[in-house]
């Protein structure tokens, strides 16, 4: 998600408020107010993360504002059950944030990863998240929506398509809707076309899997998913994670 900066507007209306007496106390609280400003266009830092498992644990990672991180429990519990299978795979992290779940897979053996995420902020931290922990080589960060990222993969020629075999998910609250679900829909859709299974029926390796963190109230049962369907949810507080399978 972006960070959204005031417009004209709201900078007027707040200057408008200041109670100042002489024309030099107005530019000293001027000069204060755009200082503040400067500082805001840099991602803001809330804290971090630790790297839970393999060769990059206890790593810390920087989360920035506005993004709701993995827990260690939803960490250890998804890596757990992904066990081997998490070796040699292509990860895509969609909404990728800090990166949080592409870097546990490498940190426990995934051969690359896909982190997307639209936010200017989110993409200057990936940056560093991914140059910290050293997975340089085997990442690619990927500055776009989701959903146009999606839509341009899998239009393109069959040859160029790439192919994922696990693909993570932490969309943002306003896609769980529970009376518009298109969008969630389309998205779990167009993401599930990336998936080995999907795009080769007749391939032996393995299949694919989709993982969804969403809020627990917000039941992916009632979505029509063309591709996939659910194998099993779990529950962490007023969170959830669902992990999908190929049909």
């Amino acid at each position: 998600m972006s960070l959204k900066h005031d417009s004209f507007k709201k900078v007027r209306k707040e200057k408008n408020k200041w109670k100042v007496e002489t024309p030099q106390e107005y530019e000293e609280r001027e000069d204060t107010f755009l200082k503040e400003r400067l500082l805001h266009k840099e991602p803001t830092i809330t804290g971090q993360v630790r790297i839970a498992g393999g060769k990059a644990k206890n790593f810390k990672i920087d989360i920035p504002k506005t993004t709701r991180p993995l827990t260690d429990r939803m960490k250890v519990r998804i890596f757990d059950i992904l066990n081997k299978d998490i070796s040699n795979k292509t990860v895509l992290d969609l909404y990728a944030g800090a990166g949080s779940f592409g870097l546990e897979a490498l940190s426990r053996g995934a051969k690359s990863a896909t982190l997307v995420d639209a936010s200017k902020s989110a993409n200057l931290v990936l940056q560093k998240n991914v140059a910290h922990t050293g997975f340089l080589p085997q990442t690619d960060i990927i500055k776009s929506k989701t959903e146009e990222y999606l839509y341009k993969e899998i239009n393109k020629d069959a040859d160029d398509k790439e192919c994922f075999d696990i693909i993570f998910m932490d969309p943002p609250y306003k896609l769980f809707n529970t009376k518009n679900t298109y969008k969630m829909e389309s998205v779990i859709n167009m993401a599930s076309q990336l998936l080995p299974l999907v795009q080769d029926p007749t391939q032996k390796r393995f299949p694919g899997a989709l993982i969804i963190k969403h809020p627990r109230r917000y039941l992916l049962e009632k979505l029509n998913l063309e591709y996939v369907e659910i194998s099993e949810t779990y529950i962490f507080g007023l969170n959830a994670i669902t992990l999908l399978i190929v049909k």
